[in-house]
C-alpha cells in the first residue's frame, strides 16, 4: 500500500473516532435573581393581591421569564448590633425589642440571626439555634472600633446558607459609620447585590448631623379593599422615605448606599419608641413584597441593571435597582 493510501486510511479513520465521541455538552452557570417589589396603588395602599401576570421584569432592558413567591413568604433575618462605647446608652433600647424583631421581621415561618460589632464581629446568635429575644439580652457594651463592614460581610455569608428563594433580609441596628474594618465598603454592596439580600438600617445619626425624623406608627393597622392595606398616612411616609432614599442613593452615607442598592431603606431613631416603630415599618416593607425572581447567566459578569413594572394604572412599584453577576 502506498504511502498516500496509508495517509488516507488513517485519516478516513481519524474522522470515523471523531464523529462516534459524544458531543461535550456546554453548561453555562447561571444565578437566581431575586427581585423584592413593594407595590402602592394609586391612593397610597400597599397593593396585595397581584398576580404574576402583572409583572413584567428586564435585566438590562431585556425581558425575563419571572416567578413569584406569595407576599408575606419566608424571611431569613439577620440582625447586625453595634455594641460599642460610643452606642452604649442605646444598647439597653436594643435589649427591649428582640420580641419585636422576631414578630415582625422573622414572623412564625422566618429565622433569624444576631451579630454584635465593635472591636471583634461576634455572631451571637447563629441560624437554627435559640431566639432574638434571649439574644439581645446578651448584648454587652465593649470596645471602641466600629466594624461594621465586616459585620455585614459575616452576616452575607450566614445569609448565603440560607434557601436562596427565602427573601434574604440584612438589618443594621447603630451608626452609619465604620472604624476598624479589614474589608472596602464596595466589597460589601457587591456581596449583598450577588447575594440577594435587602438591606435595612435603624439609625442613631452622628454627632453634629441633623436627626431626620423618619419614624411611623404602624400599630392597628387594618386591612383595606381591594386587598391593600388601608394606613394611608403611613404608607405615605414610607413612600416619602423611599423617594428620598432614591434621590440620595449617591451619598456619603453607608448605609444609604447600601439600602438604595438593595431596595431596602434607612430610618432614624432617638428613643425607644422610635426603635420600636422603626422596626415595625421595617417589617412592614419587609413583609409585604412580592418575591419575584429569575435565572440570568453569568456570561455577562459585571452590574446589571433591573427594572419592575406593574401593569396596573397609577401603581408605584419600589425594588433593587439592580445586581452583580460573577465574581467579587
Amino acid at each position: 500500500m502506498s504511502v498516500r493510501c496509508r495517509a488516507i486510511g488513517a485519516f478516513v479513520g481519524l474522522a470515523t473516532w471523531a464523529y462516534a465521541q459524544p458531543t461535550p455538552t456546554i453548561r453555562v452557570p447561571v444565578q437566581l435573581v431575586n427581585v423584592p417589589a413593594l407595590v402602592f396603588s394609586r391612593d397610597s395602599r400597599v397593593m396585595t393581591n397581584l398576580q404574576l401576570s402583572n409583572f413584567r421584569v428586564t435585566d438590562n432592558g431585556l425581558p425575563q421569564s419571572i416567578r413569584m413567591e406569595p407576599v408575606s413568604g419566608r424571611v431569613s433575618l439577620a440582625v447586625v448590633i453595634q455594641v460599642n462605647r460610643e452606642f452604649r446608652k442605646y444598647v439597653p433600647f436594643i435589649a427591649k425589642v428582640g420580641s419585636a424583631l422576631e414578630a415582625l421581621l422573622a414572623g412564625e415561618s422566618g429565622e433569624a440571626a444576631v451579630i454584635a460589632y465593635s472591636d471583634e464581629v461576634s455572631v451571637i446568635k447563629p441560624f437554627g439555634a435559640g431566639d432574638i429575644a434571649s439574644a439581645c439580652q446578651t448584648l454587652s457594651v465593649k470596645g471602641r472600633s466600629a466594624r461594621m463592614i465586616d459585620a455585614g460581610l459575616r452576616a452575607v455569608q450566614l445569609l448565603r446558607e440560607r434557601p436562596a428563594a427565602e427573601n434574604r433580609v440584612l438589618l443594621f441596628i447603630g451608626q452609619p459609620m465604620d472604624s476598624g474594618s479589614e474589608s472596602k465598603l464596595q466589597f460589601l454592596r457587591q456581596a449583598v447585590e450577588k447575594e440577594n439580600v435587602s438591606v435595612f438600617a435603624l439609625s442613631l445619626p452622628l454627632l453634629g448631623r441633623a436627626f431626620v425624623s423618619d419614624t411611623f406608627a404602624l400599630h392597628g393597622v387594618s386591612q383595606g379593599e381591594r386587598g391593600g392595606f388601608r394606613a394611608s398616612a403611613d404608607a405615605a411616609k414610607l413612600i416619602a422615605v423611599l423617594n428620598r432614599k432614591a434621590e440620595t442613593a449617591g451619598g456619603t452615607d453607608l448605609w444609604t448606599a447600601l439600602t438604595a442598592a438593595t431596595g431596602g431603606m434607612q430610618l432614624h431613631f432617638r428613643t425607644q419608641r422610635q426603635l420600636e416603630d422603626g422596626i415595625g415599618a421595617v417589617g412592614f416593607q419587609a413583609r409585604s413584597v412580592y418575591l419575584l425572581s429569575f435565572y440570568a447567566g453569568s456570561d455577562d459578569p459585571g452590574y446589571h441593571s433591573v427594572k419592575v413594572h406593574v401593569d396596573v394604572p397609577g401603581s408605584k412599584v419600589y425594588s433593587r435597582p439592580g445586581y452583580w453577576s460573577g465574581s467579587y
